[in-house]
């Protein structure tokens, strides 16, 4: 069941359904009536912005300087191979097919990406008809009169409200020179849609503007795609490949800690067996029983879970080490040496940990609790695996005498070295 663990297939909530947030958010979307769009994710393709400049950027400080676009020195909008550049990639968004879970309403539009007719607000067109339809103007002329449209005109009122049209933001003159230029269009992909189906139109957007990018003159290279729908996708794919990584690396870590506390390699790698039957018992547990997926607040946990699983192990090995001291050799002497000087204490420890774990089930936060299942599951599970595996691991084919001892292992190799 751990293996099964995917991305969400649905849109994480993050309080309960009688909680008054979530009655309120379904009672406006409901209750009032709007523009049925504005459910529906905005993206946009931007042209002249090369790359962004983050040497400033402070990692906990996030928006203290986010960082500062890079303009493309090469952008000229005034070519006229840049202008039909754009001009195409406008009339070949509005036929772009999307036949993917996340275009959840494509079906009512054509199948295509773009909701339907007026849902794309392509400047360059505007300005053309502004201009009454006659060829654009190149050189000096064609900044002049497009800075022009730019003050006196407006897109049209189902621009505003289907596609977000806004010429200030559209048309970036900075200091008088046109910097970037960007196309908005509204999509049939909800805006709240979960990674699982919305990263595949990610990669559909991104997709086409890739291959727009390939045929572009050097003058226009572009476009490039952004959503505020994605930046959700990309911080959820971070979180699920930091859980990944974390245990990768947690796990010879934990490995390491286990040796150097235990100077015994068959030990730590008793320990490290049932750290990971903790790890995979309890992300199994998410799915089989409570039915999770890989979500934000599954990720963030998961990872404290390793360290969690750890602790009564470590305990337990060190006692078992400890008791070669007291002329206790054989594995049944020291895993009942073990046993009654820090069995009590690993149960102690377990309850008073797994209170804390409990309080948070009155949380109305729904990542808080999903914390709560976690810290309780892995206490339950870490005390299964430590005094039930563990232990009778160590009464069965536990180290006797010096089997497995660091030192005894490194003075055979020194030896072995010397001959």
């Amino acid at each position: 069941h751990a293996s099964q663990l995917r991305a969400p297939l649905e849109a994480e909530q993050w309080f309960p359904d009688n909680h008054m947030d979530t009655e309120l958010a379904d009672y406006m979307r409901t209750s009032y009536l709007g523009v049925a769009s504005n459910s529906q994710a905005t993206m946009t393709l931007f042209w002249g912005v090369r790359d962004l400049d983050r040497s400033d950027f402070e990692v906990y400080e996030p928006f203290k300087a986010p960082g500062d676009p890079i303009f493309d020195e090469a952008f000229d909008l005034s070519q006229p191979e840049a202008q039909q550049a754009v001009l195409q990639t406008c009339q070949e968004l509005r036929s772009l097919r999307c036949s993917l879970d996340g275009c959840r309403a494509a079906d009512s539009y054509g199948g295509t990406l773009v909701l339907g007719e007026g849902s794309v607000s392509c400047f360059l067109e505007d300005f053309q008809t502004w201009l009454g339809g006659s060829t654009l103007p190149t050189g000096e002329e064609f900044f002049s009169k497009l800075l022009e449209f730019r003050r006196s005109s407006e897109p049209s009122s189902q621009q505003k409200e289907v596609a977000g049209a806004d010429w200030e933001r559209q048309i970036g003159f900075i200091d008088g020179s046109l910097k970037y230029v960007s196309v908005t269009f509204r999509s049939t992909m909800p805006s709240i849609e979960p990674l699982s189906s919305g990263r595949d139109v990610r990669d559909l957007i991104e997709g086409f503007a890739k291959d727009r990018r390939d045929v572009a003159p050097s003058s226009a290279f572009g476009p490039y795609a952004m959503s505020t729908a994605f930046i959700g996708y990309d911080l959820s794919e971070e979180l699920i490949t930091g859980l990944f990584q974390g245990c990768a690396i947690a796990g010879p870590v934990a490995f390491i800690v286990l040796l150097a506390a235990t100077h015994n390699i068959i030990l730590a790698l008793y320990a490290v067996i049932s750290v990971a039957g903790v790890v995979i018992s309890v992300l199994g547990f998410c799915k089989s029983a409570m039915g999770w997926s890989l979500g934000i607040g599954e990720s963030i946990a998961g990872v404290i879970v390793i360290g969690l699983a750890v602790d009564y192990v470590v305990h337990l090995a060190h006692m078992y080490t400890e008791a070669s001291k007291y002329n206790l050799s054989t594995r049944v002497e020291r895993a009942t040496f073990a046993i009654k000087n820090m069995g009590t204490t690993v149960f102690a420890g377990a309850i008073t940990t797994a209170g804390a774990g409990l309080i948070m089930f009155a949380c109305f936060s729904t990542f808080f609790h999903k914390m709560a299942v976690l810290m309780s599951m892995t206490i339950f599970f870490s005390l299964l695996f430590s005094l039930g595996l563990f232990m009778s691991l160590l009464f069965t084919v536990g180290p006797q005498g010096s089997a497995g001892d660091l030192k005894v292992l490194a003075q055979q190799l020194y030896r072995s070295v010397r001959k």
